[in-house]
């Protein structure tokens, strides 16, 4: 275990290991189905496309090296791009890289199948049962633990390297230069095109990062994995595709949903060609299954620091996996799966995974700066510059995909920004302080909207008889409650309303002056601090707020400094919302109506709870009386 206590995975991988997942994973599906995809953009010149990708691709590993040596942990590119960018922008491409993992693991779990058509005809549906139960296969390996996924990696590792060798050998003495020769079929942009598509084949990166925090002595071992791991797929990949463009040729190559199994029976034979098929097969297979185990390690170090719900942090105490997080993993996976082809979410994956890199890479750059002191067992040469330029190619590398295509990419990215607002905003208050700053103009809409007729005269109706006495009104926001409570205790009585916005006090100020109220006061309250109560808030009646506790970091200690400064038998009324449009939950207490009376109760307050189910969300009323 770490020093903060917070939870860790089992380090268990050696170097030799983890060379051989590196390639598994970073080769993916490309090298077996974008040769023919390629060589119908560029023809016989898609060599030049691939020779230069491989360029790139070993300076995007030599970027990841030096990030990985900095920062061995299992979020891998959520961690780097966090360190440069910030909390936000390390979300957003944590986030990304999730959408990318889960893609990517659909598009090789149909893929494969691919292959086995030469066996026999399948149709979608059938392809859609055998990928969902790869899927469900290789989960239940990664739940039962690291060391029996890595052996199952290994051997798919094993078999990638022996078949792509035997292609690359066999297929040395069928190779026919004069295939290749013509390299001026094809506009020169089509060099631009194709290099597009051929990055996928060195997508993967992240997945050998991921698994920082199992591998032994990660800091120096995993930079020299990216590395070789790199130059081994670069050997491999530019190998098969000069025997696939020289032994078949690219017109043939290029009308192919499975360009390889051509290759392997013009050089092979029939039956060894059917051999090779089968090999092939296990080779995507095995890629799926190097994402499928690593990717949870990302979901679970996202949940570690907060940013998706704590329940994906949870390790298995048998196996010593992140078990909740493999399940939503699988779960995700599954319904993907169920959305399209190969070639579609090949697509989908392209502008999703070239912002991540772009992202990654410029961190190093940003790093260089921001933290000069770092230790740092590899260094990219010319850091300072190199990983701007590398960016910029990636991004101009973007635009050779459909615009429609990457508008749909940046959509799937922006949905992460609604669920990171709502996990943060618990435990970092300078967040909701600057939220309703911003939204200060909107909060009588969303009062109206939030708050329903009957439930404001609930609370009404809880404080009624007390005329001459003191309430609080707790994050008072556009403050149309705080304006009743004031007519509801009369010129005697007194209101404080508090809030953490500047310009919702204003806006509320305003509502009091025009309906000319003047027993009411407006308190500015401190957002990192809200127990620390003013000390103008003292011999309170009573006390209400809507929507706050689901934000409040320490809410025991906000009641508990409620109570010291109410007396006895004062009343309150909470408000909170759960199950929001189904899908943002409250934070667990709240969830649970004995730990909220357990959470009151302690702070000496005895409370009623009851929920109202809506159908866009379940409204939660808190009410009660301080007791002791």
């Amino acid at each position: 275990m770490v020093e903060t206590g917070a939870p860790e995975l089992k380090k268990s991988i050696s170097f030799s290991v983890l060379i051989l997942l590196a390639i598994n994973a970073i080769i993916g599906t490309g090298i077996f189905f974008v040769p023919g995809i390629a060589a119908a953009i560029a023809g016989p010149a898609s060599i030049i496309s691939w020779v230069a990708v491989a360029i790139i691709a070993m300076l995007v590993a030599a970027c990841f090296a030096e990030l990985v040596g900095m920062f061995p942990k299992a979020g891998g590119v959520y961690e780097y791009t966090k360190q440069a960018f910030g909390e936000f922008g390390g979300f957003l491409v944590g986030w990304t890289s999730w959408l990318v993992a889960n893609v990517t693991i659909a598009m090789l779990s149909i893929g494969c199948l691919e292959y086995l058509t030469g066996f026999f005809d399948m149709s979608h549906t059938l392809k859609i049962v055998i990928a969902l139960g790869i899927v469900g296969l290789i989960n239940i390996v990664s739940f039962k633990g690291v060391d029996l996924s890595v052996k199952m990696l290994v051997v798919f590792s094993i078999i990638t390297i022996m078949s792509l060798w035997t292609l690359i050998s066999w297929g040395v003495y069928y190779f026919d230069f004069g295939k290749i020769q013509f390299l001026d079929v094809f506009p020169k942009v089509s060099l631009v095109i194709a290099m597009v598509y051929i990055l996928e084949t060195f997508f993967g990166w992240e997945t050998v990062a991921n698994l920082a925090e199992e591998t032994k002595d990660a800091k120096k071992v995993i930079p020299k994995v990216m590395m070789w791991g790199t130059l081994a797929v670069t050997f491999l990949a530019i190998g098969v595709v000069s025997v696939s463009l020289g032994a078949v040729g690219w017109e043939e190559l290029s009308t192919s949903s499975a360009p390889l199994i051509l290759v392997a029976n013009a050089i092979m034979g029939t039956t060894g060609g059917k051999i090779l098929t089968i090999l092939i097969f296990l080779n995507i297979f095995g890629g799926a299954a190097a994402w499928i185990i690593t990717t949870p390690r990302l979901i679970f170090a996202l949940a570690r620091d907060g940013l998706l719900p704590k329940a994906l942090q949870k390790i298995h105490p048998k196996f010593q996996t992140p078990y909740i997080a493999i399940l939503v993993q699988a779960v995700l996976s599954g319904l993907i799966i169920l959305s399209g082809s190969y070639e579609l979410l090949l697509e989908l994956v392209l502008p999703l995974a070239i912002f991540m890199y772009a992202m990654v890479v410029m961190s190093v750059t940003i790093l260089r700066f921001t933290q000069p002191e770092l230790e740092r067992t590899f260094k990219v040469p010319f850091g300072k510059a190199l990983p701007v330029v590398l960016g910029l190619t990636l991004m101009f590398l973007m635009g050779g995909i459909e615009p429609i295509t990457t508008a749909t990419g940046a959509m799937f990215v922006a949905l992460g920004i609604p669920l990171y607002l709502m996990r943060t905003v618990e435990s970092k208050p300078l967040i909701v302080q600057k939220l309703l700053d911003s939204s200060a103009s909107l909060q009588k809409f969303s009062y109206n909207l939030f708050v329903k007729p009957k439930t404001h005269k609930h609370i009404l109706k809880h404080f009624e008889g007390f005329e001459n006495r003191k309430i609080l009104n707790i994050g008072a926001s556009s403050g149309e409650l705080a304006k009743d409570l004031s007519k509801l205790v009369g010129p005697g009585g007194h209101i404080l309303a508090t809030d953490v916005s500047k310009k919702s006090l204003k806006q509320a100020t305003k509502l009091a002056n025009k309906h000319g109220l003047e027993n009411v006061e407006f308190i500015l309250e401190d957002s990192e601090a809200r127990h620390n109560l003013h000390q103008k808030v003292h011999s309170l009646h009573g006390a209400t707020s809507i929507g706050l506790l689901g934000y409040l970091s320490e809410p025991d200690k906000v009641l508990k400094a409620l109570s010291l400064r109410m007396a006895k038998k004062g009343r309150i009324y909470f408000i909170d919302y759960d199950r929001v449009f189904k899908i943002f939950r409250a934070p667990e207490w709240l969830q649970n109506d004995k730990e909220i009376q357990k959470m009151f109760d302690s702070a000496g307050f005895r409370v009623i709870v009851k929920r109202n189910k809506g159908f866009f969300w379940d409204t939660l009323h808190i009410a009660g009386w301080k007791y002791k």
